[in-house]
């Protein structure tokens, strides 16, 4: 890139006037080494921590690891030559049922790659993972081999990540991530090989703070290997800490970045996501482990709604439901009591009744979308949290009654900006 002419004036020496600096190539480094130089003339020591974070870098990916590449949370990458892919969760696209059957079978003859979750953590194999695997993805590429399998996904143009569930199968295409969280991915990525499964420890990040710290020490390590022999220890340190302290540093805005992104893996291997959020609702649980096709959940509890666990309030969740899918093909479940028809009036007294956790089973929409914008629809009415979970899909949300944003990873299925959202943050 391009950088201001350096003039012998003090006021234009890379301290008063250049502040980006390019360390992929030999003119970007040169530039940092007398920044370097005028750093270390000032002295006083809140001066240079000043000047330091002014700074604005770019700096090459690390050659730490190529290939496929897992991520601190259990979020995947594809490292190829200096570009890093990621999934994009806005283009997530799903299938249940026969659907995602015939896709399994329109893919046993075709080369692919699969990873797997297995008791000795992530395994990396040819060909399509076992049905039985609670956990598992297959790397498709390109996106037209899925042509005659998968019209919608075919016209993408980078490779398509497929997340297996339970009767149900998510897609999302690849594409390069924003300069930052590439470098990120390329610091903390641990590739993974068909030779040993990739331990747990390596790489289960489930909370932001996991992942901070993680990047914390994968960043300082990577500019000590790469300004080790270029810049005084002064200039090093300080860049690190500029990197790696405080929530608006490089390694909080890249943690929570990847928490943004399409999570395929989670612990333990028996609980995938959908599966995990089901812990206030047992009995729901092994309902839809049960049932014959896929099924949704749509949940209220009362330790989540506290004062507004009122019998209005559930009645208007109720009625919410009825008016928003057709009514003969869902169930109402209190836990502890036989699931009832949602048409019948017995629905409306065990509501009314509320004495532990409801959830409306329901067969899966068409889309990850739909559900989500059903719970929110659900939220505000109702005035209170509304949990939403489809395990095939690996799909768990809490929904917003205020029309936030809620939580839970609900973003991984474009509720929010995908990787623009991302570039915007950075």
């Amino acid at each position: 890139m391009p950088f201001p002419p350096i003039s012998a004036s003090p006021l234009d020496t890379p301290l008063g006037a250049v502040t980006r600096f390019d360390l992929s190539t030999v003119t970007g480094m040169a530039l940092l080494r007398r920044f370097d130089a005028q750093l270390r003339r000032l002295g006083d020591t809140e001066a240079q921590c000043a000047a330091v974070r002014r700074l604005s870098l770019h700096a090459p990916l690390s050659d730490r690891a190529r290939g496929l590449l897992v991520l601190p949370g259990g979020a995947l990458a594809l490292r190829r030559e200096e570009q890093v892919l990621v999934c994009d969760p806005s283009s997530a696209c799903a299938l249940t049922g026969p659907a995602a059957a015939a896709l399994r079978t329109a893919l046993a003859s075709l080369p692919l790659r699969s990873v797997t979750h297995q008791a000795a953590g992530l395994w990396l194999a040819a060909g399509l993972p076992p049905e039985e695997v609670a956990q598992a993805i297959s790397l498709v590429e390109p996106a037209a081999t899925l042509a005659d399998a998968w019209p919608q996904v075919a016209g993408w143009r980078g490779p398509v990540l497929l997340r297996w569930g339970t009767g149900g199968v998510v897609a999302w295409e690849m594409v390069p991530a924003p300069a930052p969280l590439a470098l990120g991915a390329s610091v903390v990525g641990e590739a993974l090989t068909e030779s040993e499964a990739l331990p747990r420890d390596l790489w289960d990040a489930p909370t932001g703070d996991d992942r901070y710290q993680l990047l914390s020490t994968g960043l300082s390590a990577y500019l000590d290997e790469l300004l080790g022999n270029e810049v005084s220890d002064l200039l090093r340190f300080a860049l690190a800490d500029h990197w790696t302290d405080g929530e608006d540093s490089l390694a909080s805005m890249v943690a929570d970045g990847i928490g943004l992104l399409p999570s395929c893996f989670a612990a333990p291997l028996e609980r995938p996501a959908g599966l995990a959020a089901l812990q206030d609702w047992p009995d729901a649980a092994v309902a839809i482990n049960a049932a014959t096709t896929p099924r949704a959940m749509l949940g209220i509890t009362p330790a989540d709604w506290q004062g507004a666990w009122r019998p209005e309030a559930r009645l208007a969740f109720l009625r919410g439901v009825r008016q928003a899918i057709p009514a003969e093909a869902a169930s109402l479940l209190m836990e502890g009591e036989e699931a009832l028809p949602l048409p019948q009036l017995g629905a409306d007294r065990l509501a009314r009744q509320g004495a532990a956790a409801l959830a409306v089973l329901l067969p899966l929409p068409e889309t990850p979308m739909a559900l989500l914008l059903l719970g929110h629809q659900l939220a505000q009415g109702c005035g209170a949290p509304v949990q939403l979970a489809a395990p095939a899909w690996g799909l768990w949300h809490r929904c917003d009654p205020r029309g936030g944003a809620g939580t839970g990873n609900g973003s991984w299925y474009g509720l929010g900006g995908g990787l623009e959202e991302l570039d915007e943050a950075f």
